[in-house]
């Protein structure tokens, strides 16, 4: 009696299998993913794919993931290519096209959100909104969210309070970033990610802001000696998918594709929720699970850098956001983030 355990185990497996695929077709397509060295891509979006998408879809859905840096993307091209058709499927750090497309900084604006949780109510509140727009004015089905962990700011040289950034070479991503640079007096510089860590070695940069953990994975702190915890922003992502070709889709592969990459969205919100510490951490020498613990100096956040980070978002950030964006996206931000904010632009 005891051999039939096994078989029973593997019948209901089976089965379970069976009842996930049950009316899915056979379905594949290949997707774009994140930076190919961060915990987004390698804790979150590669089981996802690899194995989540298999095993919940009964080997229906089959996709092949290669992030976007081992494909020869820059980062800022893949949320024109998703909305050529070129690509099926890509996550995109939403930020990186915030010039052409201002919509797309909207719930990721400096200095609007102080945490992963904070900024996770405010997404969804904007989701129908964003969600909307996208199909209509860009041809992309939003399928999902996700975010890094707070931006932070890495420096080459010393400096104690935000505000001695004066006069240097930032690297900032996206507008809002570079326009909250420029209030405080820095040079903003536009760089993709790969390169950050060769401008930082060669001086071309004095710093950079960047993830927690991510500057910390990607080596800054062998160039960069000074870290400031306080969120600039947060880096938020977007799942996006040509909407020429998600409407070719199965009814059916739509619907488990809709559901599960809500699961993922939450996962890795879930995950940035502890990423911030974790990142200062291993870059400021205490106890680090990613590796071997860094040097660099934590620059604690004064009252005059919350102060500074305030005024940058009232005086400079939202009216800039504003002047980029235009009077119908103003009126979209007010009923939708603002509205849940108590902010007015």
């Amino acid at each position: 009696m005891k051999r039939l355990v096994p078989i029973v185990t593997l019948a209901a497996a089976l089965l379970s299998g069976a009842a996930h695929a049950q009316g899915l077709p056979a379905t594949s397509f290949n997707a774009v993913g994140s930076i190919g060295n961060l915990s987004m891509y390698t804790n979150r979006e590669v089981p996802f794919w690899n194995e989540t998408v298999p095993k919940e879809s009964g080997g229906a859905i089959k996709v092949q993931v290669k992030p976007f840096t081992e494909l020869g993307f820059k980062g800022p091209e893949i949320f024109r290519l998703v909305s050529a058709g070129t690509l099926q499927f890509a996550t995109t750090v939403l930020n990186y096209n915030s010039g052409e497309v201002p919509m797309n900084e909207a719930a990721d604006l400096v200095g609007l959100v102080g945490s992963v949780e904070e900024l996770q109510k405010v997404v969804d509140a904007f989701r129908p909104t964003f969600a909307k727009f996208l199909e209509e004015k860009h041809g992309l089905k939003l399928l999902g969210f996700g975010t890094y962990q707070a931006q932070v700011i890495y420096c080459r040289d010393a400096f104690t309070k935000v505000s001695d950034l004066k006069g240097r070479k930032v690297r900032a991503s996206g507008a809002s970033q570079q326009a909250f640079v420029s209030h405080i007096g820095g040079s903003p510089i536009n760089l993709a990610f790969a390169e950050v860590q060769p401008a930082l070695a060669s001086g071309v940069i004095d710093c950079a802001i960047t993830g927690a953990l991510s500057g910390y994975r990607s080596k800054w702190h062998e160039n960069a000696k000074f870290i400031s915890p306080m969120p600039i922003n947060f880096g938020l992502s977007a799942q996006l998918a040509n909407l020429k070709w998600w409407n070719t889709l199965d009814p059916k592969v739509q619907a488990f594709l809709t559901t599960n990459l809500r699961k993922l969205e939450d996962s890795i919100f879930e995950q940035a929720k502890t990423e911030t510490q974790t990142g200062l951490d291993c870059n400021t020498g205490k106890a680090c699970s990613e590796g071997p613990p860094a040097a660099m100096k934590l620059v604690p956040v004064t009252p005059e850098d919350e102060a500074l980070r305030k005024d940058a978002l009232t005086k400079v950030i939202l009216p800039a956001f504003a002047g980029r964006c235009g009077a119908e996206c103003v009126t979209t931000w007010n009923g939708t983030i603002g509205a849940f904010l108590k902010l007015k632009i």
